[in-house]
């Protein structure tokens, strides 16, 4: 009984040891002066670029110590120290990059322990191009297309806006560090822009004939092309172009002086009229001309004044000297 006992009493006094270190440890870690987060700032991230995770410390942020970045599934490569941004918060940022797709996890360590982690994706990326074209000649009207590009799971991914004209009727924008996958690319349908020519219509969109497609992105780039053309409902620009008068050789200025669908050079709203005649010469204007002797005479003057200014200083001063003399 004697053995029982005692063993009975050890184990009694190991568990109480054992719950005493365990409470210390939560007091001590429910003390701590501060608290670190840490977000990424772009979910995916392209193979062999750098994921940005930002650290961030709440508390007492006076003393910080040194922490520990742990990276698991890909390398170090940079890390930007820990400034004050607001008061009792400090932030800084380390990068973390990965030669293949996967995860790639960050740690922030004190000591042997673990305070807070992020992961980021790195995923093949490439770019998603756009061509737009309207076939509408060389004297049509300048316009923007809106479009928008979609994931499989319907999420907008980017809008993009295309402007044409008839100086300029393809154009061609793109979205960038898009990862690998299918995307559908949509034209965003004004009122009078539809799929077929209809009253009030003034353009189709020509291909694709839904005004939208599907296209995967499998390498560094994959292209999607869009072409517009004008309906019978679009209204005709017309353009007056003056005539002048005054130039020597003086006519309309059109068809032997331009291109079709070119705006001439000359092209003025209303009418010119002749200017009063031949320009002045340089030396003749609105200003009185100037006297080469009168900075002469200025100068002569304000000598004569500064020696009449100091006259009564050099009487006084003669005065003075014959006086101490006599003396």
């Amino acid at each position: 009984m004697r053995l029982a006992t005692r063993l009975s009493l050890l184990s009694l006094l190991a568990a109480a040891l054992l719950t005493t270190i365990l409470v210390s440890a939560q007091v001590t870690r429910a003390a701590s002066p501060f608290t670190v987060t840490v977000s990424v700032a772009q979910e995916s991230v392209p193979v062999g670029g750098n994921a940005v995770f930002r650290i961030k410390v709440e508390g007492q942020t006076a003393q910080l110590p040194s922490f520990n970045y742990d990276v698991e599934g890909g390398s170090l490569a940079g890390i930007a120290s820990l400034d004050p941004t607001a008061a009792n918060v400090a932030e800084g940022s380390v990068f973390v990059t990965r030669e293949s797709s996967g995860m790639a996890t960050l740690s922030v360590r004190l000591g042997s322990e673990v305070l807070a982690s992020g992961t980021a994706k790195f995923a093949s990326m490439g770019t998603l191009s756009l061509t737009v074209t309207l076939n509408a000649g060389l004297d049509a009207a300048a316009r923007t297309w809106r479009y928008e590009v979609l994931s499989t799971s319907g999420s907008l991914v980017a809008t993009l806006s295309a402007s044409t004209s008839g100086d300029a009727p393809t154009t061609i924008v793109a979205v960038p560090n898009l990862p690998y996958g299918f995307y559908t690319v949509r034209q965003i349908l004004g009122n009078d822009t539809r799929t077929a020519c209809s009253a009030g219509v003034f353009y189709k969109v020509a291909s694709p004939v839904s005004a939208e497609t599907t296209l995967e992105l499998a390498s560094a780039s994959a292209s999607v092309v869009f072409t517009i053309t004008p309906c019978a409902d679009l209204p005709t620009l017309e353009v007056s172009v003056p005539i002048d008068t005054i130039a020597p050789g003086s006519g309309t200025v059109g068809e032997a002086d331009v291109l079709p669908g070119e705006t001439p050079v000359s092209e003025v709203r209303g009418t010119r009229q002749a200017g009063p005649g031949e320009p002045l010469p340089p030396s003749v204007g609105n200003s009185p001309r100037v006297d080469p002797n009168a900075s002469k005479v200025s100068l002569l003057l304000l000598l004569a004044g500064t020696l009449a200014s100091l006259a009564p200083v050099f009487a006084w001063s003669v005065a003075r000297v014959r006086s101490e003399r006599l003396k």
